[in-house]
Formats: C-alpha cells, structure tokens, sequence
C-alpha cells in the first residue's frame, strides 16, 4: 500500500472517529473546551486534501483554515481563526510542528503535531492529526514530544 493511501486512510478514519465521538463541547472536560479540538479536526482533514502531505508551515496551515474552517468553527463557539491559533486555557500560542512527523505515538497511536505551550497547572493540552485531543503530565508530554526545548 502506498504512503499517500495510507495516509489518506488514516485521515479519514480520523474524520469518521471525529464525527462519531461527537465533535461539539458538551461538557466541561479539558478536552471539550480547548480550541485545540478544532484545530486537530482541520489538521486531520488537510493531510487527505493534499496528497497525504502535513502543511508545510503555517501560512500554508492557515490558508486552508480560512478557506475550510469557518463552519467548523462556529460548531466549536470559536470566534475567528486568529482564536483558534490560541490555547484557551493558557493563553498563549499553541506550539504546532509543521511537515513530516515522527514522535512517538501519542493519542490513538498517532505523533503529536500540536500541543500547548505552557498549560495549566502542570498539564498540556496535546493533539494528534487523527482529531485526537488529550491532557497530559508533563512527563508524558516529554515522552510525546521529546524534541521540544521548553
């Protein structure tokens, strides 16, 4: 099997397992109100859409937000792209790792490509390209994201 239709597949089950677990805030978990939840979503759609290939960089990420997000991000209450960007939890924005990823699994055996940069009292917010959305120790998180320098 290809890469590009491994890929595609993995993101598409990632869509599908989205849409089944419900991908509206019910409740008040960390999980639910992180804009993080919206922003995997649209991360997990993008790679099908491009050939299998995760953005490259940010303005290529951002591009196809505007162009695909917004009612995504009206099911979420999330105001505008810009909020998106920003954990609502520590205010600051989140760290995403652009192209390939190769970090060990994390949330439904998927690397990490996002995660908050400082989080709350001692735990971060972490996403996967699957939709998968998951607060971690910060134990876990250096196991997730063993390259990252904070």
């Amino acid at each position: 099997m290809s890469s590009f239709l491994r890929a595609l597949g993995i993101a598409t089950i990632g869509s599908l397992l989205a849409a089944l677990t419900g991908c509206t805030p019910s409740g008040n978990t960390a999980e639910q109100v992180s804009t993080l939840k919206p922003l995997a979503i649209l991360y997990g759609r993008f790679i099908p859409q491009h050939r299998g290939q995760a953005p490259a960089n940010e303005a290529e990420f951002r591009a196809f937000v505007e162009k695909e997000g917004p009612s995504l991000l009206e099911q979420f209450a999330v105001k505008d792209v810009n909020s998106l960007f920003v954990s609502s939890r520590d205010n600051q924005p989140f760290v995403i790792l652009y192209g390939p990823l190769t970090g060990p699994p994390g949330p439904a055996g998927q690397p990490v490509f996002a995660y908050e940069k400082v989080g709350v009292g001692g735990r971060r917010m972490v996403a996967t390209s699957l939709g998968a959305v998951a607060e971690v120790d910060e134990a876990e998180w250096k196991r997730l994201v063993p390259t990252a320098s904070q």
